[in-house]
């Protein structure tokens, strides 16, 4: 049986955006072993303003609209236009990305992997209905984004988690995970062999 950690909104910090324009709520990240960044990290962010994104060198993103009216990314020459609850963006760290806002501020919520230690898998549910989601992952991180979400797993049986709490499971079995009651997002992070 994996071991489940449930992490409080409490438990998260708030950090300045390497850029210095903002700050970004962590809630949970992995550092590497040799001190240099994270492997990985969840977090979120309130954006104010149009503006360029912080660098990531070596680094891939997964950006999700959580609240707002949205916004439009251009990065690597590509434009990708979120204006629907947990829409996503997908883009490198180290590519110029700026942001342009719809219609006045917003939240977003940020998956980000160094690409040499590991990739994740993001999906997400924008609404209450249930919903099934296949795991093949060595580190599972599901979020309850604005209600109590229910959750059934044949490995770690029923559980409700709370909103904007997170639910943490290591090396869970092939299986699938049922959920209802909550938009969720769910992270499926897989390691490199390097980084096992």
């Amino acid at each position: 049986m994996p071991a489940v950690t449930i992490v409080k909104p409490s438990s998260y910090r708030s950090m300045p955006w390497r850029n210095g324009l903002g700050s970004t709520v962590e809630l949970m990240k992995q550092d590497l072993p040799d001190g240099d960044g994270f492997a990985w990290r969840l977090s979120m962010a309130d954006v104010t303003s149009d503006g360029e994104f912080s660098n990531f060198s070596g680094y891939d993103r997964n950006l999700l609209l959580l609240e707002g009216n949205g916004l439009t990314l251009l990065s690597d020459g590509t434009e990708k236009a979120l204006s629907e609850p947990l829409q996503v963006a997908r883009f490198r760290g180290e590519g110029p990305t700026y942001a342009r806002l719809h219609d006045g501020p917003i939240r977003d919520f940020n998956v980000m992997t160094q690409r040499r230690h590991c990739s994740a898998l993001v999906t997400s549910e924008a609404g209450s209905a249930p919903s099934q989601t296949d795991i093949d992952a060595d580190i599972l991180l599901v979020y309850a984004v604005d209600a109590e979400l229910h959750i059934d797993c044949p490995e770690f049986g029923r559980l409700s988690l709370p909103a904007r709490h997170l639910l943490m499971a290591r090396n869970p079995n092939r299986q699938v995970l049922h959920s209802h009651g909550a938009a969720n997002i769910v992270t499926q992070i897989r390691l490199l062999d390097t980084a096992r």
